[in-house]
């Protein structure tokens, strides 16, 4: 199964080392803000994820 990200999340975590305040919009009236608020641009269903998750990689310094 894919996992979601939340893009503020994200970027929090990469800026937690840099000072840097992030804060998360409501997508909504954004264009493709509905489609990304169903899950439009996750992987599907057969799709083989590999590697670490977003913080694991934070983690490695990479």
């Amino acid at each position: 199964m894919p996992r979601e990200q939340i893009m503020a999340e994200a970027a929090r975590l990469a800026s937690n080392t840099q000072g840097i305040k992030v804060v998360g919009i409501d997508a909504a009236n954004l264009p493709d803000g509905e489609i990304a608020a169903k899950g439009g641009f996750l992987p599907g269903p057969h799709a083989k994820l590999a590697g670490p998750t977003f913080q694991e990689w934070l983690e490695t310094g990479s």
